[in-house]
Protein backbone atom coordinates (compact mmCIF):
# COMPACT_ATOMS: atom_id res chain seq x y z
CA UNK A 1 0.00 0.00 0.00
CA UNK A 2 1.12 3.50 -0.80
CA UNK A 3 2.46 5.58 1.77
CA UNK A 4 0.28 8.71 2.42
CA UNK A 5 1.17 12.18 2.09
CA UNK A 6 1.05 14.96 4.89
CA UNK A 7 1.14 18.22 5.53
CA UNK A 8 4.63 19.14 5.81
CA UNK A 9 5.35 16.98 2.90
CA UNK A 10 4.21 19.45 0.71
CA UNK A 11 5.65 22.34 2.59
CA UNK A 12 8.41 22.88 0.11
CA UNK A 13 6.22 22.39 -3.25
CA UNK A 14 4.00 24.81 -1.99
CA UNK A 15 6.02 27.47 -1.34
CA UNK A 16 7.35 27.22 -4.88
CA UNK A 17 4.26 26.97 -6.39
CA UNK A 18 3.22 30.12 -4.22
CA UNK A 19 6.10 31.80 -5.22
CA UNK A 20 6.06 30.98 -8.80
CA UNK A 21 2.70 32.74 -9.09
CA UNK A 22 4.00 35.67 -6.58
CA UNK A 23 1.08 35.81 -4.82
CA UNK A 24 -1.57 35.38 -7.57
CA UNK A 25 -3.28 31.79 -6.15
CA UNK A 26 -5.36 30.57 -3.83
CA UNK A 27 -5.80 27.07 -2.10
CA UNK A 28 -8.06 25.94 -4.88
CA UNK A 29 -5.59 26.99 -7.73
CA UNK A 30 -2.44 25.55 -5.19
CA UNK A 31 -4.22 21.63 -4.85
CA UNK A 32 -4.64 21.53 -8.68
CA UNK A 33 -1.16 22.21 -9.19
CA UNK A 34 0.01 20.40 -6.95
CA UNK A 35 -1.92 17.71 -8.04
CA UNK A 36 -0.68 17.95 -11.83
CA UNK A 37 3.06 18.03 -10.77
CA UNK A 38 2.56 15.11 -7.80
CA UNK A 39 -0.38 12.85 -9.81
CA UNK A 40 -1.07 11.33 -6.02
CA UNK A 41 -2.26 8.00 -6.06
CA UNK A 42 -3.66 5.25 -3.61
CA UNK A 43 -5.33 6.33 -0.49
CA UNK A 44 -4.71 10.03 -1.02
CA UNK A 45 -6.85 9.64 -4.03
CA UNK A 46 -9.89 8.04 -1.76
CA UNK A 47 -12.85 10.07 -1.23
CA UNK A 48 -13.94 11.74 2.03
CA UNK A 49 -17.04 10.13 4.44
CA UNK A 50 -19.47 12.63 3.55
CA UNK A 51 -17.48 15.15 1.37
CA UNK A 52 -16.77 15.49 -2.11
CA UNK A 53 -13.10 15.65 -2.59
CA UNK A 54 -10.40 13.35 -1.57
CA UNK A 55 -7.78 12.98 1.02
CA UNK A 56 -5.36 14.65 -1.00
CA UNK A 57 -7.38 17.97 -1.48
CA UNK A 58 -8.11 18.27 2.20
CA UNK A 59 -4.62 18.34 3.30
CA UNK A 60 -4.00 21.39 1.13
CA UNK A 61 -6.44 22.65 2.74
CA UNK A 62 -5.50 21.95 6.05
CA UNK A 63 -1.83 23.06 5.09
CA UNK A 64 -2.96 26.77 4.10
CA UNK A 65 -5.55 26.45 6.98
CA UNK A 66 -4.59 30.37 8.97
CA UNK A 67 -4.45 28.41 12.48
CA UNK A 68 -2.35 25.68 10.97
CA UNK A 69 1.71 25.62 11.30
CA UNK A 70 2.57 26.05 7.90
CA UNK A 71 0.92 29.74 8.18
CA UNK A 72 1.05 30.36 12.16
CA UNK A 73 5.13 29.92 11.66
CA UNK A 74 5.07 32.24 9.08
CA UNK A 75 6.32 30.44 6.04
CA UNK A 76 3.19 31.87 3.57
CA UNK A 77 0.61 34.49 4.71
CA UNK A 78 -2.85 35.16 4.05
CA UNK A 79 -5.78 36.72 5.22
CA UNK A 80 -8.46 34.69 6.87
CA UNK A 81 -11.52 35.01 4.06
CA UNK A 82 -12.38 32.28 1.86
CA UNK A 83 -10.51 31.95 -1.28
CA UNK A 84 -7.91 35.46 -0.58
CA UNK A 85 -4.80 34.56 -2.58
CA UNK A 86 -1.56 33.21 -0.30
CA UNK A 87 2.12 34.81 -0.26
CA UNK A 88 5.26 33.90 0.91
CA UNK A 89 6.69 35.40 3.64
CA UNK A 90 10.87 36.00 3.47
CA UNK A 91 11.04 32.93 6.12
CA UNK A 92 9.12 31.02 3.09
CA UNK A 93 11.72 32.50 0.85
CA UNK A 94 14.61 31.47 2.99
CA UNK A 95 13.23 27.95 3.50
CA UNK A 96 12.76 27.45 0.07
CA UNK A 97 16.29 29.05 -0.94
CA UNK A 98 18.15 26.15 0.69
CA UNK A 99 16.10 23.30 -1.53
CA UNK A 100 15.01 25.23 -4.66
CA UNK A 101 17.54 23.18 -6.36
CA UNK A 102 17.12 20.16 -5.37
CA UNK A 103 13.18 20.77 -5.34
CA UNK A 104 13.40 21.84 -9.24
CA UNK A 105 15.22 18.77 -10.17
CA UNK A 106 12.16 16.50 -8.17
CA UNK A 107 9.23 18.32 -9.72
CA UNK A 108 10.56 18.58 -13.49
CA UNK A 109 11.91 15.24 -14.28
CA UNK A 110 8.29 13.39 -14.48
CA UNK A 111 9.34 10.96 -11.53
CA UNK A 112 6.52 9.03 -9.98
CA UNK A 113 4.52 10.30 -7.08
CA UNK A 114 5.82 7.64 -4.36
CA UNK A 115 9.70 8.58 -5.87
CA UNK A 116 8.58 11.91 -5.18
CA UNK A 117 7.21 11.44 -1.57
CA UNK A 118 9.99 9.68 -0.38
CA UNK A 119 12.57 12.35 -1.76
CA UNK A 120 10.71 15.02 -0.33
CA UNK A 121 10.55 13.58 3.14
CA UNK A 122 14.14 13.30 3.33
CA UNK A 123 14.83 16.80 2.06
CA UNK A 124 12.30 17.62 4.59
CA UNK A 125 13.47 15.70 7.92
CA UNK A 126 17.37 14.79 6.64
CA UNK A 127 19.93 17.20 8.65
CA UNK A 128 22.79 16.30 6.14
CA UNK A 129 22.69 18.89 3.33
CA UNK A 130 21.16 16.76 0.06
CA UNK A 131 22.82 17.61 -3.58
CA UNK A 132 20.93 16.53 -6.88
CA UNK A 133 22.24 15.54 -9.88
CA UNK A 134 20.79 17.34 -13.41
CA UNK A 135 20.34 15.96 -16.67
CA UNK A 136 18.61 18.84 -17.59
CA UNK A 137 21.67 21.06 -16.48
CA UNK A 138 23.56 19.68 -18.89
CA UNK A 139 21.03 19.21 -22.07
CA UNK A 140 20.85 23.12 -21.51
CA UNK A 141 24.41 24.20 -20.49
CA UNK A 142 24.21 26.99 -22.44
CA UNK A 143 21.18 28.17 -20.85
CA UNK A 144 22.83 27.22 -16.99
CA UNK A 145 21.99 30.19 -14.52
CA UNK A 146 25.64 30.69 -12.02
CA UNK A 147 23.19 29.26 -9.20
CA UNK A 148 23.71 26.20 -11.15
CA UNK A 149 27.21 25.83 -11.63
CA UNK A 150 27.46 23.30 -8.57
CA UNK A 151 24.70 21.24 -10.34
CA UNK A 152 26.13 21.28 -13.39
CA UNK A 153 29.70 19.95 -12.05
CA UNK A 154 28.33 17.51 -10.25
CA UNK A 155 25.76 16.20 -12.94
CA UNK A 156 28.99 16.29 -15.30
CA UNK A 157 30.43 13.83 -12.94
CA UNK A 158 27.63 11.61 -13.31
CA UNK A 159 27.28 12.24 -16.89
CA UNK A 160 30.93 10.91 -17.37
CA UNK A 161 30.86 8.00 -15.36
CA UNK A 162 27.11 6.73 -16.88
CA UNK A 163 29.04 7.19 -20.37
CA UNK A 164 32.16 5.11 -19.49
CA UNK A 165 29.73 2.88 -18.02
CA UNK A 166 27.15 2.13 -20.44
CA UNK A 167 30.18 2.72 -23.34
CA UNK A 168 31.03 -1.14 -25.51
CA UNK A 169 33.50 -1.45 -27.48
CA UNK A 170 33.85 2.49 -27.77
CA UNK A 171 30.13 2.93 -28.80
CA UNK A 172 27.23 3.74 -26.80
CA UNK A 173 23.59 3.83 -28.13
CA UNK A 174 20.29 4.23 -26.94
CA UNK A 175 18.61 1.64 -24.68
CA UNK A 176 15.58 1.77 -26.33
CA UNK A 177 15.85 1.80 -30.29
CA UNK A 178 19.66 1.25 -30.65
CA UNK A 179 20.83 4.20 -32.10
CA UNK A 180 23.81 5.38 -32.49
CA UNK A 181 25.13 8.75 -33.01
CA UNK A 182 28.47 7.84 -34.14
CA UNK A 183 27.48 5.84 -36.60
CA UNK A 184 24.77 8.07 -38.37
CA UNK A 185 26.87 11.81 -37.91
CA UNK A 186 29.94 10.45 -38.30
CA UNK A 187 32.86 10.25 -35.24
CA UNK A 188 33.49 13.51 -35.37
CA UNK A 189 30.61 14.90 -34.40
CA UNK A 190 28.90 11.86 -32.50
CA UNK A 191 31.47 10.10 -31.08
CA UNK A 192 30.68 9.62 -27.44
CA UNK A 193 27.09 11.66 -27.15
CA UNK A 194 24.02 10.56 -25.75
CA UNK A 195 21.04 11.42 -23.48
CA UNK A 196 21.17 10.47 -20.13
CA UNK A 197 17.82 9.33 -18.51
CA UNK A 198 16.78 9.40 -14.79
CA UNK A 199 14.69 6.78 -14.03
CA UNK A 200 14.49 7.56 -10.20
CA UNK A 201 15.62 10.82 -8.40
CA UNK A 202 19.40 10.57 -7.59
CA UNK A 203 20.57 12.62 -4.69
CA UNK A 204 24.07 12.64 -2.39
CA UNK A 205 24.35 13.74 0.72
CA UNK A 206 27.01 16.29 1.66
CA UNK A 207 29.32 13.99 3.48
CA UNK A 208 28.58 10.40 1.42
CA UNK A 209 31.69 9.50 -1.17
CA UNK A 210 31.03 10.63 -4.52
CA UNK A 211 32.41 7.52 -6.24
CA UNK A 212 30.13 5.24 -4.48
CA UNK A 213 27.11 7.54 -4.99
CA UNK A 214 28.53 6.99 -8.76
CA UNK A 215 28.49 3.39 -8.77
CA UNK A 216 25.33 2.70 -6.86
CA UNK A 217 23.28 6.05 -9.34
CA UNK A 218 23.40 4.33 -12.25
CA UNK A 219 21.56 1.33 -11.27
CA UNK A 220 18.91 4.35 -12.32
CA UNK A 221 19.80 5.85 -15.26
CA UNK A 222 19.45 4.60 -19.14
CA UNK A 223 21.24 6.25 -21.73
CA UNK A 224 18.71 6.82 -24.40
CA UNK A 225 19.07 9.11 -27.81
CA UNK A 226 17.28 12.67 -27.69
CA UNK A 227 13.89 11.64 -29.97
CA UNK A 228 13.46 8.04 -27.10
CA UNK A 229 13.92 10.26 -24.46
CA UNK A 230 11.20 13.14 -26.18
CA UNK A 231 8.97 10.07 -25.61
CA UNK A 232 9.62 9.10 -22.35
CA UNK A 233 8.79 12.36 -20.93
CA UNK A 234 5.65 13.77 -23.74
CA UNK A 235 3.04 13.06 -21.22
CA UNK A 236 4.11 15.36 -18.43
CA UNK A 237 2.00 13.55 -16.00
CA UNK A 238 2.74 9.80 -16.56
CA UNK A 239 6.11 9.98 -18.02
CA UNK A 240 6.39 6.42 -20.47
CA UNK A 241 7.57 2.94 -18.73
CA UNK A 242 10.77 2.07 -20.75
CA UNK A 243 9.67 -1.39 -21.68
CA UNK A 244 6.36 0.05 -23.75
CA UNK A 245 8.61 2.33 -25.40
CA UNK A 246 10.92 -0.48 -26.35
CA UNK A 247 7.45 -2.52 -27.15
CA UNK A 248 6.05 0.25 -29.38
CA UNK A 249 10.02 0.67 -31.32
CA UNK A 250 9.37 -3.17 -31.74
CA UNK A 251 6.15 -2.77 -33.21
CA UNK A 252 5.88 -0.03 -35.44
CA UNK A 253 9.54 1.32 -35.87
CA UNK A 254 12.69 0.09 -37.81
CA UNK A 255 14.36 -1.56 -34.94
CA UNK A 256 17.63 -3.12 -35.26
CA UNK A 257 19.44 -4.77 -32.50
Amino acid sequence: MNERIYEKDLRLPALYLISIKNGKINTTELSQLLRDILEPSGEDLEIITNRNDDYFSQIVRNLTASKRPFVKNGYIKRDAKAGSPLFITNKGKHYLSEHKLELEYLLTNDFEYNDIKDNLKKIETENRIIHSFDENVIILEGLKRVTEIAVYERSKKLRDFAIDYFTDNGKISCNCCNFNFQDFYGEQIGKGFIEIHHTKPIFKYEDDDLENTLSQAVTNLIPVCSNCHRMIHRNRNKPLEIQILIDSIIANGIFIR
